[in-house]
């Protein structure tokens, strides 16, 4: 498979959204570099030091429609925000200098001792007996969602905390399929993954048969009526989730659990004032916010 790597820089404040901005429009992985060699001094303990200015880079698998359809979000962006983003320079990269930058950036990441995630090429049966828990392993050929970022990690965290044994769970804007994967491995009983991308759903069923999870796993495009759910995911962007609120609890059972995330901090409220029948608790990771909360019965 051929992949293609999309470059902008950006000054430090913008980075975060940006970052998120690629991944919503399905990169596969997205890195933050120096743009002009400026040296970062060592930090305070706790802090994250950015450079001034910084190049966004997000791989995506080459597709004849992938510069329109970047330039058509670039475009909505500055509809949005009210500022143009530079210009998206496109590179072409070939299968090896691809798995070589997504390893670079990409490790094995432990939720306690119930959850973890690896890259496939380092999950193995003899490592997966000397874990206590459960694995998920995610091919960086089809990963649009590994993990590594602060708001899959914090979702694969709360789910870790309280396992969803026998559940029915929904994921919503599902992507590589990690979440709806690591609920499955947890204990979830059936979990239906929706994402209006076709090139995601792939990728979710692709790594769904790798961990040998696709017969309780059920894909759509779109939020199929009549669906109830026990748990809620939904790691996508304040906006859907604001927009998308009411369609989304209607799925929900009585007491349900709902997980959402890709919110920046800023942005709680408003989202929070969109769900006004789920009370949650606010959980954050790099400025990212979380929010964890049960359906009112």
């Amino acid at each position: 498979m051929a992949w293609v790597r999309a470059r902008l820089e950006v000054p430090a404040p913008g980075a975060g959204a940006v970052e998120s901005f690629l991944e919503a429009l399905g990169a596969v992985a997205v890195s933050l570099e120096d743009a002009h060699d400026q040296p970062l001094l060592e930090p305070d303990p706790g802090a994250m030091p950015l450079w001034a200015h910084v190049v966004v880079s997000g791989l995506f698998s080459a597709d004849p429609e992938l510069p329109a359809r970047l330039e058509v979000a670039r475009a909505g962006w500055q509809a949005r925000a009210g500022f143009a983003l530079p210009e998206l320079l496109l590179e072409p990269l070939d299968d090896a200098d691809w798995t070589a930058a997504w390893r670079q950036h990409v490790q094995p990441l432990a939720f306690g001792d119930r959850l973890r995630v690896v890259p496939m090429e380092d999950s193995t049966e003899e490592d997966a007996d000397a874990f206590p828990g459960v694995t998920v392993a995610l091919s960086p050929g089809l990963a649009f969602g590994t993990g590594s970022h602060p708001t899959t990690r914090t979702c694969l965290a709360r789910l870790a905390s309280e396992p969803p044994v026998g559940a029915r769970v929904v994921d919503f804007g599902c992507g590589s399929g990690i979440l709806a994967l690591a609920a499955l491995a947890l204990g979830a009983a059936h979990v239906v993954g929706v994402d209006h991308d076709p090139q995601a759903l792939t990728a979710s069923l692709e790594n769904a048969r790798r961990n040998g999870r696709q017969a309780r796993l059920e894909l759509h495009r779109e939020l199929a009526d009549g669906i109830r759910c026990e748990l809620l995911l939904a790691n996508v962007l304040a906006g859907p989730l604001i927009a998308l609120a009411r369609p989304l609890m209607a799925t929900l059972e009585p007491g349900a659990r709902v997980i959402l995330s890709g919110i920046l901090l800023e942005q709680v409220a408003a989202v929070r004032a969109a769900w006004p029948e789920v009370d949650f608790e606010l959980f954050t990771d790099e400025g990212w916010a979380c929010l964890d909360g049960r359906m009112r019965a």
